[in-house]
């Protein structure tokens, strides 16, 4: 016996609640009755546009056409559709080979609406079918193109009122917002979340540490009922939404094709998150993403990431022995571990380690630290001159315009370079933007180290293990702000690489064990009871022996 599918298609989830999706169902049904077969409907593309090929490429139609041509589907089955151009309103060209395609792999397309049985057997004999099934598939077209040129145009002229007067494209916005009376306003119970979520992203909790708290709180999150989710906190941090802003897109997830749709839109949105702050958190986040392995278990490892074999360069790991007195926690070179050819074979205990490093940041003095409102200055000052040639290039740009208006054909290719050149000098201000907000943002390493002290004196004195993780939390972080990397020697223990932003005036005889190579890297030897042969050694090592960026 022959088999039957019917296939069932709608460009709109609204659809589904109208008449389309019964109506095609009750037909399919009642051909196959008439006929005594049975029918398989489990083929439907409900909410997927034919237009732009979309069920062909990804849907239950592209499924169905693997089944054919793996031959898990006979030939000889029938493929019932309401009309053709529910399996394509793309041009007649390609909608013919759909047809064609499913023809050939011995499949009977049957339209209910005009009881059409297009089979190569019949074709063979009567082309005449072909005829009727290009004039459907044309229309079909059309109609789809017309809706789409007008749907386009009324998404422009929304767009460019959301542009030039912040009006809302729809009601859809961000979870911590709503529309009321045509107006986006904030919901402070959800904006007070948002804020938090920044705040602990700066303090260095981590999108799980995020997560968990705000599900042992009882904290709902703003969509579904099985609590926060590492992705929902992910999602908070990146989206520009919270400054105001609002990207447009065009295309769609499910076609694969969405995209950006021109600039942003600023101030579409209520601001909930100063740009100061945003960029804190964005700095977070990527000093994290450097020191993917900054945790073991729910043990907030201070110095883990940050360590490198000062043989081979590979990542120092965290490894737990066990219980003391015979165990402990130690950092191992991950590659003398796995037996891959690096001799450093020494193990630095993490608890001794961390310890020597706290107090090595203590001997620091703020005054060794130079100050970054040169390199702001430097940056606001690049913002500026961009914004004056960019503005020169518009006006030029105007002035050809005027000329490629009165037919000159010479301005037209001078105005294209000019117009290319404006897009360019966007893209490079908007760049020295971002890195100007960034640098403003960056409390800088005076206030880091103040606050390494003072966070340091509150775990010590903290006997509450969550505040305790709390703020070794925020230790980890900011120990990310001073310390470029430590590296692991056999020969002569760890040594610290600081950032590379302390000034001239360090002083060396302050921090015990401390040198400023050559290049103006900072080190400090970590080892506290190094004999006199170990010191002479460290302090005759050069710079290019520290400077090394991590993978």
């Amino acid at each position: 016996m022959a088999k039957v599918y019917s296939y069932i298609r709608f460009s709109t989830p609204e659809q589904a609640r109208g008449d389309s999706l019964r109506r095609q169902i009750e037909a399919a049904e009642a051909w196959c009755k008439e006929r005594d077969l049975a029918l398989d409907d489990t083929l439907s593309d409900l909410g997927l546009s034919a237009y732009d090929g979309a069920n062909h490429t990804i849907g239950a139609l592209r499924r169905f056409l693997d089944l054919v041509e793996s031959g898990q589907i006979d030939r000889g089955s029938y493929l019932i559709v309401e009309s053709l151009d529910r399996l394509s309103r793309e041009t007649v060209i390609d909608a013919a080979s759909r047809l064609l395609d499913l023809i050939r792999a011995g499949i009977t397309v049957v339209t209910l609406s005009d009881g059409q049985e297009y089979s190569a057997e019949r074709l063979r004999g009567d082309w005449t079918p072909l005829i009727i099934s290009l004039a459907v598939m044309a229309r079909a077209h059309d109609e789809s193109r017309i809706k789409s040129e007008r749907v386009g145009q009324a998404w422009r002229r929304k767009k460019e009122a959301a542009r030039s007067e912040k009006k809302p494209l729809t009601r859809r916005c961000p979870e911590w917002l709503q529309l009321v009376d045509g107006r986006f306003i904030e919901r402070p119970d959800r904006v007070a979340i948002v804020r938090r979520i920044f705040q602990e992203t700066i303090e260095g909790a981590g999108r799980r540490e995020i997560a968990r708290r705000l599900n042992a709180e009882g904290i709902p999150p703003f969509r579904g009922k099985n609590g926060w989710q590492t992705s929902s906190i992910a999602k908070i941090i990146e989206s520009r939404a919270v400054l105001g802003e609002y990207q447009p897109h065009s295309g769609t997830h499910k076609a694969r094709n969405r995209k950006p749709d021109g600039d942003s839109i600023s101030d579409y949105y209520p601001c909930i998150i100063d740009e100061q702050t945003f960029w804190r958190a964005q700095a977070a986040v990527q000093e994290r993403r450097k020191d993917a392995s900054g945790r073991k278990g729910n043990v907030v490892h201070l110095l883990q990431g940050l360590g490198r074999c000062g043989i081979c360069r590979s990542p120092m790991h965290i490894v737990n022995k066990g219980r003391l007195p015979k165990g402990g926690v130690y950092l191992c070179c991950s590659s003398n571990l796995r037996n891959t050819g690096c001799t450093n074979s020494r193990r630095w205990r993490v608890e001794k380690l961390e310890v020597a490093v706290l107090t090595g940041l203590g001997f620091l003095e703020v005054g060794a630290f130079a100050p970054l409102d040169e390199d702001a200055s430097k940056a606001t000052d690049k913002v500026a001159a961009l914004q004056a040639e960019l503005a020169d290039a518009e006006e030029r740009r105007k002035r050809l315009l005027a000329l490629v208006e009165t037919g000159d054909d010479a301005a037209v290719e001078r105005f294209t370079a000019v117009a290319n050149e404006v897009k360019a000098l966007r893209k490079r201000l908007r760049k020295a933007e971002e890195e100007a907000s960034k640098l403003a943002a960056d409390p800088g390493l005076v206030r880091r180290l103040t606050d390494v002290a003072d966070l340091t004196r509150r775990i010590e004195s903290s006997y509450d293990p969550e505040g305790r993780r709390a703020l070794r939390i925020r230790l980890s972080n900011l120990i990310r702000g001073l310390i470029e990397r430590i590296i692991c020697r056999p020969d002569i223990g760890a040594v610290m690489v600081l950032k590379p932003r302390l000034g001239p005036r360090f002083l060396a005889g302050v921090a015990p064990f401390a040198c400023r190579g050559e290049k103006g890297i900072w080190t400090m030897l970590l080892e506290a009871e190094a004999d006199k042969q170990t010191v002479d050694l460290f302090f005759s090592l050069s710079a290019d022996t520290w400077e090394w960026k991590q993978d």
